[in-house]
């Protein structure tokens, strides 16, 4: 993806497979635990109707900055979880960890910041970690898995609190409800725009029906709130998006025409 000047590529760490009811089991009380609502969404799930959601984040490069949105789960083979990819996928796009200038967190659950540390260590040994700091207080202190993995790059930590410019032509929007820190990255380059959506959405059904739920949100209501939001400024918009979980990190486009959305991958 071109956003005017910046460029927008993928990097994959690996994928997460699961039952597509199973997900949205615990999601708030709204759609998608049953077989019957996904029957006009089957589209969206593999052959064996499966929930496949990948794994990973972004790197978005302007001028001299080169950004990684979300770093992955890690190294990490867990149960549906299976990680492991995401350095070697940098590589391949020609940036070594000691490229990278910016780290910025979407949120702080554990398959968004995989490879920010490993083994106590900072894999990215010149960058400056960026993230909400409502997530920070959240997680850091209060949750030991989060606090190992995240405490050693705290010297190197730039916080935001809710919307704002983060860096040339890339900036925070508030979006909370997943985690309390929640935030959409917005990109723009002179009359381009984009959004990486972080977990606002696992899966485009979320951006579909208003009723469906969400997965693993702190505060569901705000989260189905902050969804709602979204979709209103969205549809028909013609702004691509991509979400953190979605197949192979691709853009896609909300259009809204009869009354119905669909979701259009570009």
């Amino acid at each position: 993806m071109q956003v005017g000047n910046l460029s927008v590529e993928p990097i994959i760490d690996g994928v997460a497979r699961l039952a597509a009811t199973d997900a949205y089991r615990t999601g708030g009380g709204g759609k998608g635990s049953g077989e019957q609502d996904w029957a006009p969404h089957r589209d969206l799930l593999d052959a064996d109707g499966m929930l496949e959601l990948a794994l990973g984040g972004f790197l978005v490069r302007s001028g001299e900055r080169v950004v990684v949105v979300d770093t992955g789960v890690g190294a990490l083979e867990r149960g549906a979880f299976s990680g492991g990819r995401f350095l070697a996928s940098l590589a391949a796009h020609g940036v070594g960890p000691e490229t990278v200038t910016d780290v910025v967190l979407t949120h702080l659950h554990f398959d968004h910041v995989g490879w920010t540390t490993r083994h106590g260590e900072i894999v990215f040994p010149n960058a400056t970690y960026r993230c909400d700091i409502s997530d920070w207080e959240h997680f850091v202190g209060p949750d030991p898995g989060a606090t190992r993995k995240l405490r050693p790059i705290e010297h190197r930590l730039e916080p935001w609190r809710g919307s704002g410019p983060l860096l040339p032509g890339i900036d925070a929007l508030a979006a909370p409800g997943h985690t309390p820190g929640s935030t959409i990255v917005v990109l723009s380059s002179g009359t381009s725009r984009a959004m990486l959506l972080g977990d606002v959405v696992h899966c485009p059904v979320e951006l579909l029906d208003d009723e469906w739920a969400g997965i693993a949100d702190v505060d569901p209501a705000l989260a189905l709130r902050t969804r709602q939001a979204l979709v209103a400024e969205l549809e028909g918009s013609e702004t691509p998006v991509a979400a953190a979980h979605f197949p192979g990190l691709r853009f896609g486009r909300l259009l809204g025409a009869s009354g119905r959305r669909s979701w259009v991958v570009d």
